[in-house]
Parts: C-alpha cells; structure tokens; sequence
C-alpha cells in the first residue's frame, strides 16, 4: 500500500472520521448501515455519485458514479460478502489530496463496521432461535451445554432421566439440531 499525502487532512476531518465510524457501528443491521455509509461517505467526501460495489444491502441502487469524469474508489478490508468497497465519481472536478486520504482511512473503517454488524445480527438470529424454547428447555440446554449426562442433569432438576431425554428430543426439534452436541453448541455461541 502507497503511503497517502495527508497534508490537507484536519483536526475536523478526523473528527468527522471517529464521530461517523462510531455511528456505523451502532447501526441495527445492514441496511441502516449501506444508507449511514452512504450519508457520511458523501459528507466526508462530496461526490455527485456513488456506487456500493458488492453492496451492504441486496439491491442497492448504483448512482452512476463509473460514467463520471473523475472517480475515487474505497476499497475496505473485512466485510466478508457483505461490503466490497465504494466507487465516488465527480464532473468536472478532480478529488484532491485530502479527499485521497480520507478515502484510504476509510476503507478499513466500513471493513470492520460491516463485520460488526454482521456479527451483531448473526448474535440476534441465534438468541432468537432460542426463543422458542420454554424456560425447562433452556434450563435442560444449559446443563447439556455445560457436558452433563441425562442421569446428571435429572439430579440436579429433580425429574427423571426420561423426562431429561424428552427434553433433549424436542430442544433438538425446535432448533433443528442433530445432535445433542450440535445443541449445546448453539447454547454456547447464543450465550456467549
């Protein structure tokens, strides 16, 4: 990677910079995200377009920005699928050296706020999923999940092995796990 000409880059600017990447973080998900990407990046950046290559969200619509005189790409690091990078055109005017620079602060910046978002959401999914367990469902998946046997965890709940073993076949059901490991693991990474 080139070294970047930072010299028109000011205090204001890497304000701007922590104030917004900090907000991108917070987003619900990765549609709140690819809209606050496209806000802030145009206002760190004015551009008279922009197009999110690879996009946050399924079926963003592009802004032209690779039909205009002058473009600016932003490529990020992490963002798995979800973020490859962005495409800033301009008419008439070139991007100058500060534009240049916040651009390369940038990318790593979306990078790591798309996989904090992603991760978020996958953290929601998972703990929802275990929503649909009663509170004796959960409480069974807990002592599993802690690597207790059916005989154990009917001694520590005071009801049968049986009981425990029907537990365990309908919390398999409702997750649609196929193993009591598979199960616990779920347990493990919802809880974590």
């Amino acid at each position: 990677m080139r070294p970047v000409d930072t010299t028109d880059f000011t205090v204001t600017d890497a304000r701007a910079l922590v104030g917004g990447i900090t907000a991108l973080h917070d987003t619900a998900d990765l549609r709140a995200l690819d809209a606050a990407v496209r806000r802030w990046t145009g206002d760190l950046i004015p551009c008279d377009a922009m197009d999110v290559v690879g996009g946050i969200a399924q079926g963003a619509p592009q802004g032209g920005a690779a039909v205009l005189d002058h473009r600016l790409a932003i490529r990020t690091t992490g963002g798995g699928q979800a973020l490859v990078g962005l495409v800033l055109g301009r008419r008439g005017r070139e991007f100058s050296g500060r534009d240049v620079a916040v651009a390369a602060l940038l990318g790593p910046m979306l990078g790591a706020a798309v996989d904090h978002v992603r991760l978020r959401a996958a953290h929601r999914d998972q703990l929802s999923a275990l929503a649909v367990l009663t509170h004796r469902e959960r409480e069974v998946l807990a002592l599993v999940a802690d690597g207790r046997t059916n005989r154990d965890i009917a001694d520590v709940l005071f009801i049968e092995a049986r009981t425990v073993e029907k537990h365990v076949e309908h919390i398999r059901a409702k997750l649609g796990a196929r193993s009591r490991a598979e199960a616990a693991a779920r347990w493990a990474r919802a809880t974590a």
